[in-house]
């Protein structure tokens, strides 16, 4: 049984999607406005967006990407990218939309968010110390080396993004239909 925490990646076939939506609405309401990166989401027909999450070993979220990616490749090497800047990375508690709630995100000096919180918690300090066991976990994950969970709209299907020769594909079609 591992210890350790990973990173994985969802990816939505459409920024019109609620998922990528809500993510971002939830870490508007973490940042400033001028804090906030810029997602790109306000046009549906930009077609398939992805995320990361970084989980603990029991699949508990400790924290989540700030930023919604247009692929794979990009949210990836993304993390890869914020993993060399170990010793940049400032956590900022706010309080949160409720009276008593409290967040949390890092990022670099001066520059926008990278990791947020993925839930409120009811104290400061609960919310200080997820934080910093957050960051810890963050560089000592394990990154997905390939392939990622690719969620449809109506989260009543999910699949791993896979490549199926044509055979694969209709034996899963006969075995369905059957």
């Amino acid at each position: 049984m591992t210890t350790t925490a990973n990173i994985v990646f969802s990816s939505f076939t459409s920024a019109a999607d609620p998922m990528p939506r809500a993510w971002s609405r939830f870490r508007d309401q973490l940042t400033a406005p001028s804090e906030r990166p810029a997602d790109r989401l306000a046009d549906p027909q930009t077609g398939p967006v992805c995320v990361w999450r970084l989980l603990a070993s029991n699949n508990r979220e400790l924290g989540r990407s700030a930023m919604i990616y247009r692929s794979f490749d990009d949210a990836r090497a993304a993390v890869f990218d914020a993993r060399l800047s170990r010793h940049d990375i400032e956590i900022r508690s706010v309080h949160g939309p409720n009276a008593g709630t409290h967040g949390w995100f890092a990022h670099e000096p001066d520059g926008p968010p990278l990791i947020t919180c993925g839930r409120w918690y009811g104290a400061h300090t609960a919310s200080v110390d997820a934080a910093q066991h957050s960051i810890e976990a963050f560089f000592s994950a394990t990154v997905l080396a390939e392939g990622h969970r690719r969620l449809s709209a109506d989260r009543r299907r999910s699949t791993r993004e896979a490549i199926c020769t044509p055979g694969e594909s209709e034996r899963s079609r006969s075995t369905s239909l059957g």
